[in-house]
């Protein structure tokens, strides 16, 4: 076989989309106020050790995998900074890089006259 004959397939991590929401959840009876990144567009397995997404500096709260694995949920405390790639992985080590540009800023935020009493909202960013 020559290189004429390679065969170079896309890369599907340039597939995968990032959904991103301003949501409230309740964690220990008490709502709270998370930035939910919704990764789609890939396998995400199910592992013994905790997976956790990273955007720019900001790493998530907690994650949530969809049934079958087809997607992640990942649930921000803070509101991350604008970033052109989103880090997935387990434990402490990243298992993924996928290109994807997420702006946090631009979101549209919930009406917090209309959210219950005692949320607790998002964390202030730190530089």
């Amino acid at each position: 076989m020559d290189i004429s004959q390679v065969i170079r397939r896309p890369d599907p991590r340039k597939s995968v989309q990032v959904e991103l929401r301003e949501v409230v959840r309740d964690v220990g009876n008490k709502p709270h106020v998370f930035i939910r990144a919704r990764l789609s567009g890939w396998h995400f397995p199910e592992r013994a050790p905790e997976p956790f997404v990273v955007i720019g500096k900001a790493v998530s709260r907690f994650v949530v995998i969809g049934p079958g694995g087809d997607t992640a949920d990942a649930y921000f405390n803070v509101r991350p900074a604008a970033a052109r790639e989103v880090s997935f992985g387990y434990g402490k080590a990243i298992s993924w890089d996928f290109e994807a540009h997420v702006d946090a800023q631009a979101l549209p935020r919930l009406d917090r006259a209309r959210l219950p009493k005692g949320v607790i909202d998002l964390r202030p960013a730190r530089n």
